[in-house]
């Protein structure tokens, strides 16, 4: 052999010696060259360029703390005989069931929304006390529609006891069985508020009630609203929202009252917003990253070892077919085919896992700069 390298039309018109030499190393060696440059892998216009993109400006809210934003609320209502005491025009009762359903029909809509009531059966009465203070009902579920808010709490009567522990026990209880995020660090984000105006007076420890909630691992916060409260209530209702890892908020009358309740709508409200903002924002990180993994991909299937691959089993099945000399080298092309191609053979996984754990990394450097974590 005189060592040039042969073009596909040398290859046709060389059959005899190709079937003098059987396979011959230095004929074998020209077949796969010239395959090798009729498909050339050529990767360099292909590598990953800087992902750009441009995110939205998101301000959090003045009252926003850092970590997850709120999935449920439970609103409870205190239904003790005392809340038929005045607040202006209406009674403390119209009051709250007024602004309770103000606030839980316009929480955001990503939030489920849950009204409990306690308190609200017997008497307050000592003959009425037992059932009573065992009176703790969710008359409004998480999974009922919002429309369906006017009827539970029309219902509602100020009529017994003033059972908060068990209130907050009962919350619990519902708050431990909403189901676990798919994945690791996922999972309801529920808040309680607690609306009262007076004490426990059902022998029960709210404080210690709402201190066990977060102790024994149900991830919740506890809030309470003392609505035209004493001194010593109010100290109270402070203690179980400390406890609770809440925030306590003052409500002298009803006007006070609806002034809180919508300032807490509002901060929820703009948690959401917030927490909506930022998911965009990832979204567009991921994008960008996306749109580069489809160009290199794309470049890739152009440009490189697929067209070698194809391009060399069809030469063989051609030849096997036509009976062609060339065919006694397929074996041994298609071996110095698949060591030619070793280093790009993982190219674009290699590359596209590198871009990718970058855009992971970004939308969680992001999202933890955001205050809202890791999804």
């Amino acid at each position: 052999m005189r060592g040039l390298i042969w073009t596909l039309a040398g290859l046709f018109a060389a059959g005899p010696l190709l079937a003098q030499e059987e396979g011959g190393g230095a004929t074998c060696e020209a077949v796969f060259a010239d395959l090798a440059n009729r498909f050339p892998v050529t990767l360099e216009q292909c590598e990953p360029q800087e992902v750009s993109y441009s995110l939205e400006d998101c301000t959090p809210p003045t009252s926003f703390t850092p970590g997850a934003v709120t999935t449920h609320i439970i609103l409870a209502i205190d239904a003790s005989g005392s809340m038929a005491g005045a607040a202006g025009s209406l009674s403390k009762m119209e009051a709250a069931k007024r602004e309770g359903r103000s606030f839980l029909a316009d929480v955001h809509e990503d939030i489920a929304v849950g009204l409990m009531v306690y308190g609200h059966k017997g008497t307050n009465q000592p003959e009425g006390k037992a059932e009573s203070c065992a009176a703790r009902e969710m008359v409004h579920g998480f999974d009922a529609p919002r429309d369906a808010l006017e009827g539970a709490i029309a219902a509602l009567r100020p009529v017994g006891y003033t059972p908060i522990a068990g209130a907050l026990e009962e919350a619990g209880r519902i708050i431990a069985a909403l189901p676990e995020g798919a994945q690791e660090g996922e999972g309801p984000v529920p808040v309680v508020y607690l609306i009262s105006d007076g004490e426990e007076t059902c022998d029960g420890d709210p404080v210690a009630a709402a201190r066990a909630l977060i102790e024994g691992g149900v991830k919740t916060t506890v809030n309470t609203i003392g609505f035209a409260v004493n001194a010593q209530t109010e100290a109270q209702l402070q203690a179980i929202a400390e406890a609770g890892g809440g925030t306590y908020y003052p409500a002298e009358d009803a006007s006070a009252l609806q002034r809180q309740l919508d300032a807490i709508k509002e901060a929820e409200n703009s948690r959401h917003r917030h927490a909506y903002c930022v998911d965009l924002n990832a979204g567009r990180i991921a994008a960008a990253t996306n749109n580069e993994v489809q160009r290199i991909t794309a470049c890739y299937q152009q440009n490189g070892p697929t067209a070698l691959r194809g391009g060399t089993n069809a030469f063989f099945r051609d030849a096997q077919r036509e009976g062609r000399p060339e065919a006694a080298c397929a074996g041994k092309v298609q071996l110095m085919v698949t060591r030619h191609l070793s280093d790009s053979s993982r190219w674009l996984a290699d590359r596209t896992k590198a871009l990718n754990d970058k855009a992971l990394a970004e939308v969680q450097a992001y999202r933890e700069g955001a205050g809202l974590g890791a999804e």
